[in-house]
C-alpha cells in the first residue's frame, strides 16, 4: 500500500516542478528585456530613492517619473544610434549590390587592375595564383556576392524582427516601471525565502551591485580611451574630420564583433585610396592592436579595480559570456563568477580569519 504522505509529497514536488516549468515558458521570451530592466533598475535605484524623497506627498509619481526620465535618457538615443547604424548598412547594401550586379565581367575588379595603385599588387597576386589553379577575380566575386547575400538576410531579418524588438523595448519598460514601484519589496520577500543568513545577502547584492557598475562605468571608459586613441591615430595619420572619426570610433566600439573596425577600417582603405599606403597600413595596425584592443584591456582592469574578483576571472567571463549569450551575457559572465567567487572564497577566508582571531 502507498504511503499516503510520501504520495502528497510526490504531487506537491511535482505540482511545484510543472509550475515553475511554466512560469520558465512564460518569461524566457522576454527574458533578455526582464535582465536589462533589472540592471537599469539596479543602477539607478539609489537615484529613484532620491527623487521618490524629494516629491514627497507625491511619491506615488516617482516610478514613472524615473522610468519616463530612462526612456529619454537611455532608450531613445539607443534607438537612434541603431536607426543611423541600420541606415549606413542600408546604404553600404545598395551601393555593393549596385556594382557587384553588374560585375559579372569583372567591373569593380577591372577598374582596380586598371589602376596603378593597385595593378602591380593584383598583377603579382594573379601570377602566382595562376600556378596553383586559383581563380582570383572569381573567388573575390564569389566571396563579395555571398558576404552581399549574408547581410541581405541580415538587413531583412532587422525589418522582420523591429516589432519582436518594440516588444521587447515595451516589456523592459513596464518590468522598469514595477521595479521601481514595488523593488523593495520584491528584494525584502527574496532575501525572507532565501536560505542565506543576512551578512551572506548584504555581500551578494553588494557584488551585484558592484559588476553591474563596474561594467556600465568601464564600457563608458573603454569607449573614451578607444575614441582618444582613434583620435590621435586619425589626426597623426591625416584623416579628414579626425575629432568626428574618433567619436564614431568610440561609438562603433559598443556594437559586438565589429566594433571599431567598422570606422576605422574604411578609413584606413581611404588612406590606401589617396595613395598613403604606408598610413593605411599604419591606421589598419594600430586599430587592430591598439583601438580594438583596448577593449580587451581596459575594460578587465577597470572591473577587477572594482570587485574582488582576479583579472583573468573577469576576462573569462566576459569572453565567454559574449560568446554564448551575446551582450547580455558580457554582463553575467562576470556577475555569475563574482557571485560563486564571494560566496566560495572571499566569504570562507573571512570566516577562517575570524576565527583565527578568536
Amino acid at each position: 500500500m502507498v504511503d499516503r504522505t510520501l504520495l502528497q509529497t510526490l504531487l506537491v514536488f511535482s505540482a511545484v516542478l510543472a509550475g515553475c516549468y511554466l512560469l520558465l515558458m512564460l518569461v524566457l521570451p522576454f527574458l533578455a528585456p526582464v535582465v536589462w530592466a533589472l540592471i537599469i533598475a539596479v543602477l539607478t535605484f539609489p537615484l529613484y530613492r532620491k527623487l521618490r524623497d524629494l516629491l514627497g506627498r507625491r511619491r506615488g509619481i516617482a516610478p514613472s517619473v524615473m522610468t519616463l526620465c530612462m526612456v529619454l535618457l537611455v532608450l531613445l538615443p539607443l534607438a537612434s544610434l541603431i536607426s543611423i547604424l541600420s541606415g549606413e548598412v542600408a546604404a553600404v547594401y545598395r551601393y555593393f549590390s549596385s556594382h557587384l550586379a553588374s560585375d559579372s565581367s569583372g567591373g569593380i575588379l577591372s577598374s582596380l587592375a586598371a589602376d596603378p595603385r593597385f595593378a602591380p599588387t593584383l598583377t603579382l597576386l594573379q601570377e602566382y595564383s595562376n600556378r596553383f589553379g586559383i581563380d582570383v577575380y572569381g573567388s573575390v566575386l564569389s566571396a563579395s556576392k555571398t558576404a552581399l547575400a549574408q547581410l541581405t538576410q541580415s538587413l531583412t531579418a532587422l525589418v522582420t524582427n523591429s516589432f519582436g524588438l518594440l516588444l521587447d523595448t515595451v516589456a523592459m519598460v513596464f518590468v522598469l516601471y514595477f521595479v521601481y514601484a514595488d523593488g523593495e519589496e520584491g528584494l525584502n520577500w527574496l532575501k525572507r525565502v532565501t536560505p542565506v543568513d543576512g551578512g551572506s545577502q548584504r555581500s551578494i547584492l553588494l557584488v551585484v551591485q558592484n559588476v553591474l557598475s563596474a561594467f556600465i562605468y568601464g564600457t563608458i571608459l573603454t569607449s573614451l580611451v578607444q575614441a582618444g586613441l582613434a583620435f590621435t591615430a586619425y589626426l597623426v595619420l591625416g584623416v579628414p574630420s579626425p575629432l568626428l572619426l574618433g567619436i564614431l570610433t568610440g561609438i562603433g566600439g559598443l556594437i559586438p564583433v565589429v566594433g571599431t573596425a567598422l570606422i576605422w577600417g574604411p578609413a584606413a582603405v581611404y588612406l590606401y585610396l589617396m595613395g598613403a599606403t604606408a598610413k593605411a597600413i599604419g591606421l589598419a595596425i594600430v586599430g587592430a592592436l591598439v583601438i580594438g584592443m583596448a577593449d580587451n584591456v581596459v575594460k578587465p582592469l577597470f572591473m577587477s579595480s572594482r570587485v574582488s574578483l582576479p583579472m583573468v576571472l573577469v576576462v573569462i567571463g566576459v569572453l565567454g559570456g559574449l560568446a554564448s549569450f551575446g551582450v547580455l551575457g558580457a554582463i553575467l559572465g562576470p556577475l555569475f563568477l563574482a557571485v560563486l567567487y564571494e560566496r566560495f572564497v572571499v566569504a570562507p577566508r573571512e570566516e577562517a580569519q575570524q576565527v583565527d582571531l578568536l
